[in-house]
């Protein structure tokens, strides 16, 4: 058995750390009064963190006197230059990387309650306790620190956005806004810069896991009928992404523009916002193209859309299920992009007509 850090170090240290302390966490039935000062956790992944930002929204609006501090994963943080509904952001590192002093950083602001929208655990938890909040609220969860939260939500067959939502609704929220959303898009240079993207349809051809992939063959297939109808497109994602790009490049007579990996995550919005339509499985940059009202035709099978797809502007989001969760029944290496291969190419087009008419 591998034995962890975590284990060995941090676990036991949790515990003298509540002996000291024991009276620091409280049951939600003990708050009398709002909270001056909040901490918000959203530090995992892109899409995530873009979820999350609903609840984030509607905690500020039903609470604009108090002060949201959000831990944030930092990779993610330019998306929230000018989110006027966080006051201070924190960076962070992944898993125990620098820890304690991002402990040291929160506790500057003396938050008394956090709100876990998605948070990497169990390192969420104790980063809640260790900046000495009282109150710790996280959606339903098998965290090993579950015991020391201060409500246990029941696990409820909904979309992650009412999901995260419901931690505030607990707290008296009123002002819900379930509506994705990022910060302004400002900067003037790179509004110039991107501006000649205007009108591409884009496709995000990577995805986390490569069994949620739309197979490259169907993207060349679209590809070369979206360009008989003399339409521009660009494919877009990270740099090791560049391969599956240059493929489908190569069957179209080098017609479409490779942009895998030439956008910072600063960047990145300001390309998606000029798009015409972005065709993407269940990804980040979907979330991404959502919040930025960007038309989207979403390909979800071994996934539920019910759970993670489009949650507002149907007009303009088009989604294509399979029943392909059959996959999600063996591990993960050795799922395949079988259930992605029910959904046609006939069947995407079909939705992109649908959206420019």
């Amino acid at each position: 058995m591998k034995i962890r850090v975590s284990d060995i170090f941090f676990k036991p240290y949790l515990f003298f750390y509540l002996k000291k302390y024991s009276s620091q966490l409280k049951n939600i039935k003990c708050l009398k009064n709002t909270p001056k000062t909040f901490l918000v956790i959203s530090n995992t992944a892109l899409g995530d963190a873009i979820l999350s930002t609903p609840a984030i929204k509607s905690l500020k609006k039903s609470f604009p006197n108090s002060q949201i501090v959000a831990l944030i994963y930092k990779s993610y943080i330019p998306l929230f230059d000018n989110f006027k509904y966080i006051d201070t952001i924190i960076p962070f590192y992944g898993k125990y990387k620098k820890f304690f002093q991002t402990i040291k950083e929160i506790k500057k602001y003396r938050p008394q309650m956090t709100l876990i929208f998605h948070g990497n655990g169990p390192q969420d938890i104790q980063i809640a306790i260790y900046s000495g909040c009282e109150y710790i609220l996280k959606h339903p969860n098998n965290s090993p620190f579950k015991k020391y939260l201060s409500y246990d939500f029941e696990k409820k067959d909904k979309h992650i956005i009412e999901e995260r939502v419901e931690l505030v609704k607990k707290l008296g929220g009123k002002k819900i806004d379930l509506n994705l959303e990022i910060g302004a898009l400002l900067d003037k240079k790179l509004l110039k810069k991107y501006k000649k993207y205007k009108n591409y349809i884009g496709f995000q051809v990577g995805a986390s896991e490569t069994y949620r992939m739309w197979p490259i063959e169907n993207y060349i297939s679209l590809a070369k009928e979206l360009l008989k109808n003399g339409e521009k497109i660009l494919i877009t994602g990270v740099e090791n992404e560049s391969v599956y790009a240059e493929k489908i490049i190569a069957s179209c007579d080098n017609k479409i523009k490779n942009m895998c990996g030439k956008t910072s995550i600063k960047e990145l919005p300001y390309l998606i916002d000029n798009l015409k339509i972005l065709v993407t499985s269940d990804t980040g940059t979907l979330h991404l193209a959502i919040a930025l009202k960007t038309p989207t035709i979403s390909l979800f099978s071994p996934s539920n859309p019910k759970y993670t797809g489009p949650y507002q502007d149907f007009n303009i989001h088009k989604i294509i299920k399979k029943p392909g969760e059959f996959v999600n029944n063996r591990p993960k290496k050795k799922r395949s992009s079988e259930a992605m291969k029910l959904i046609a190419v006939g069947d995407v087009f079909t939705e992109y007509k649908n959206i420019i008419k």
